[in-house]
């Protein structure tokens, strides 16, 4: 029969509860020495001791364990004696140590000594292998490894691409203090040169940043490259708040992100983009002072990019009674480019909601008042000072039918939803056009009243817009609800067939709009299948079309497609598939794929095919990958990234 005892607070003061001690044999003489021996088991916060042999003093915890295994924050030192220092150090000989589960021993760090300091956070050892599976496979005479943020060498990186080579990175991370610290990773590629890359990281309760600069004579082009990333921010006050983001690359470099991206980075992008902003919110008011930069990518002059310097928008809300609400917005944007139109615009528009509700709330009617007023001062060879004004009214009706049957387990409903738009705006094409684009029609804005994003257009209406909303939903018998089918079916009607700026928009050719579809179909839980499209009755043809799939199974599993075609009569024509997924192996190896290719230019954006493998302790993973570059003549980025990972150790590769 196993002796117990239980030590209180009084002789463990290590732990912040009790410690348990279990063993065939206890004993506790009078001057506080506790032997143990025959399975012995000693458990508190934090940490686990088993061992065949214990003698601990009560007072101080040092003691000696024989045949040991002690077990804490994640890590497992085992030695045929160990010896407790104190409260937070252990020595010992033949040594294994390891961050694996005791029952998936993958790797450990096998010595003839060494010392584990958990309030230092360091492991210490002296004749060390490295053993993977049992099997020595690297040597040192000293090893020392952080058990906590600690500064030093990490695991290198190493990768192969088809535009910078072989590529080795040695990364050296320096914890400066608690709240800041700084990684320095120089990046060698064989086709390139010598990279120097620098992150300096900081936080406190009030603020934090991160500001990465990268530097690189590039032996190819023979030119002086870099790139500055930052992310700061500021809570000055519960209300005011500064952010600083920035990303910038040497001037007139557009192929910089193509040359040297960052790990997953889209290369395809047209723009960098470098933002500042100070903002007040208070309740739902609130107002920003912000200023925008951008560089132009692909190889593209940079002097046509518009740039916003600054802006200052405010919001303002007010709440009137019958639970209606009146709205007053103001911006002013210092608009700026090299070659072209530079300018000032201001603008304030308000808005006035009133909701009526009928028949306990089953049909619903929105009206709204809006008012916008915009001014201009522009300049490219001689200034000019222009305004616009216009008014908008819309009238919003909801009316939801439902239908229950199949002994109340089937529910269907269709709601329509029906909104005039009625405005009054000029002719607005000889304001300047800043930052305004109109949406092209879609499910999701049929709607909204003015298309135009931004503040420079607003649309002449005489509309109807009519919305069909249709969803089927199925209960089980564990009453569990699941939405089985959804769709949406859409037209327009327009009186006015004219435009604010036919070098916008061209006016519809009928009054009637394409007629827009969506449907779902959700056979399970685990699969959506989704068809749409804009059909074109005058053509007879469908000018937009789109259909996905996406089936998501156990362990992140998953199967997605999507397909997209425009047609050239609707707007720019194009036509792409997108194909990801990730299947699991078995309970360790799972591999993953993804494709973007363009099927009207017969070229792919990229593709990633992988392979990993993923233990309790440690991950292995070898991906391919293909990247199209944006202005570098059709050029292709191809290589390959190598990963191995340890926990508490760090990684090998690049991945």
């Amino acid at each position: 029969m196993r002796s117990l005892i239980v030590v209180g607070l009084c002789l463990l003061p290590v732990y912040a509860s009790a410690a348990t001690m279990v063993a065939d044999q206890i004993q506790q003489d009078s001057y506080g020495q506790i032997s143990a021996s025959g399975q012995v088991q000693l458990e508190g916060k934090d940490i686990r001791i088993k061992a065949e042999h214990l003698r601990v003093d009560a007072d101080s915890q040092a003691g000696v364990l024989q045949q040991a295994t002690v077990y804490f924050d994640g890590y497992t030192l085992k030695g045929e004696r160990l010896q407790r220092i104190d409260l937070e150090t252990f020595k010992g000989e033949n040594v294994e140590f390891s961050t694996c589960p005791e029952d998936e021993w993958a790797w450990s760090i096998v010595a003839d000594e060494a010392s584990l300091d958990k309030e230092e956070g360091l492991f210490t050892a002296k004749g060390a292998w490295f053993e993977l599976g049992g099997v020595p496979v690297l040597y040192a005479p000293v090893w020392r490894q952080a058990l906590s943020r600690r500064s030093g060498f990490l695991m290198p990186k190493v990768s192969n691409s088809s535009r910078r080579g072989s590529e080795f990175t040695l990364p050296f991370y320096w914890a400066g203090a608690p709240n800041w610290d700084v990684m320095l990773q120089p990046h060698w590629m064989s086709k390139r040169g010598m990279m120097s890359d620098i992150e300096w990281r900081y936080m406190s309760n009030q603020y934090k940043a991160s500001v990465r600069l990268q530097s690189i004579y590039d032996e190819q082009t023979q030119t002086q490259r870099g790139r500055l990333l930052s992310d700061v921010a500021w809570q000055i006050s519960p209300a005011i708040q500064a952010n600083i983001n920035i990303d910038a690359i040497t001037k007139d470099d557009g192929l910089y992100v193509a040359d040297f991206p960052l790990l997953g980075e889209n290369v395809s992008k047209a723009y960098l983009t470098s933002t500042a902003a100070l903002s007040w919110k208070e309740g739902r008011d609130s107002a920003t002072l912000s200023t925008r930069y951008q560089q132009r990518l692909g190889g593209l002059s940079n002097d046509a990019t518009l740039q916003t310097l600054p802006r200052f928008d405010t919001q303002h809300y007010f709440d009137i009674g019958l639970s209606s609400q009146l709205s007053v917005q103001q911006q002013t944007t210092r608009f700026d480019r090299i070659s072209g139109f530079s300018g000032l615009r201001s603008g304030v528009k308000s808005s006035l909601t009133i909701p009526w509700y009928m028949q306990g709330g089953a049909v619903s009617v929105f009206w709204g008042v809006q008012g916008q007023v915009v001014g201009y001062d522009t300049q490219n060879f001689t200034s000019q000072t222009t305004s616009y004004a216009a008014v908008a009214s819309s009238l919003q009706l909801e009316a939801p039918f439902e239908r229950v049957f199949g002994e109340q387990q089937w529910r269907h409903e269709i709601k329509p939803v029906l909104r005039i738009d009625v405005s009054a705006s000029p002719n607005q094409a000889d304001i300047p056009r800043y930052d305004s684009v109109l949406l092209p029609l879609s499910i999701t804005n049929i709607l909204q009243g003015n298309r135009y994003s931004g503040w420079d257009r607003f649309e002449r209406m005489q509309r109807v817009s009519l919305l069909l909303e249709t969803s089927l939903e199925h209960k089980s018998e564990q009453l569990n609800v699941r939405r089985v089918l959804e769709g949406q079916l859409g037209l327009v009607w327009d009186d006015l067939q004219t435009s604010v700026d036919a070098g916008v928009d061209v006016p519809p050719a009928n009054r009637v709009s394409n007629v827009l579809a969506e449907i779902s179909w959700l056979p399970s839980v685990q699969t959506r299948l989704s068809v749409g499209g804009q059909h074109d009755p005058k053509l007879n043809d469908w000018v937009e079309s789109h259909a996905s799939m996406r089936w998501s199974g156990e362990q992140q599993q998953y199967l997605a497609a999507s397909w997209q075609r425009t047609k050239a009569s609707h707007s720019s024509a194009l036509e792409s598939l997108n194909v990801s997924g990730q299947a699991q192996l078995n309970q360790r190896w799972h591999t993953y794929a993804s494709v973007q290719y363009d099927l009207l230019r017969s070229y792919t954006l990229q593709a990633i095919a992988g392979l990993k493998y993923e233990h309790a302790c440690w991950r292995l993973g070898v991906e391919r990958y293909q990247n199209y570059l944006a202005g570098s003549n059709g050029e292709s980025d191809i290589g390959t990234r190598i990963l191995l990972e340890f926990d508490g150790l760090g990684s090998f590769g690049d991945g």
